[in-house]
């Protein structure tokens, strides 16, 4: 779904209200819904809006169901974690790595 058309929904839905832009984990772009009848504020990012229909997203504002939380977690010198906890320097360590088909030459 376009970012137009859920901020489109959001107005003309009677329940929610647009509270503007904030920063989700990771540094990503989000906005921020209220639900007025209970006050819950929920930051979906914009990637997340970007790939999910309007039905599911009402939803999951307006408390009808839980949302898929999904955490990005990678192997680092022998152990897991999740990159959630990291700094915005050691994300952009990750970022900078590069996946590929490497061998010694010998």
């Amino acid at each position: 779904m376009r970012l137009t058309q859920f901020y489109d929904q959001v107005e003309a839905h009677g329940e929610l209200e647009g509270m503007g832009f904030d920063e989700c984990r990771g540094g990503r772009p989000g906005v921020v819904i209220r639900h007025v009848k209970t006050g819950l504020l929920t930051r979906i990012p914009t990637e997340a809006i970007e790939k999910t229909d309007w039905p599911t997203l009402e939803d999951v504002l307006i408390g009808k169901r839980e949302p898929q939380v999904l955490q990005h977690m990678t192997r680092v010198v022998g152990y897991f974690s999740r990159v959630e906890n990291w700094n915005k320097s050691k994300i952009g360590e990750l970022k900078d790595r590069h996946k590929g088909n490497y061998s010694f030459a010998g």
